[in-house]
């Protein structure tokens, strides 16, 4: 009987302790930083490879204006030779 009586008022001490600590708040708080932290680092593995993406896709852009402004120059240059082979031709 009384190891009963001693396991009952065992059972009621757990059960008020964890009643306690789901009613505090600063449980509650340390459990809700825990979990905004690990979204935290979540969210920053992602904007990382967003990032990567992003260079990547940066540097296949400056590459094709790059040749496209390559291609401009050269048709510009080919415009104005055939300009001047014209108004030497002309005279």
């Amino acid at each position: 009987m009384s190891n009963e009586k001693s396991r009952r008022s065992l059972e009621d001490v757990e059960k008020t302790f964890y009643e306690t600590m789901s009613k505090n708040t600063v449980f509650s708080s340390l459990s809700r930083s825990a979990s905004a932290l690990e979204k935290l680092a979540e969210n920053t593995q992602t904007l990382a490879a967003e990032m990567k993406s992003a260079s990547e896709s940066s540097t296949r852009l400056t590459t094709s204006l790059n040749r496209l402004t390559l291609a401009a120059v050269i048709i510009a240059g080919g415009a104005l030779i055939l300009e001047v082979v014209k108004l030497c031709i002309g005279k």
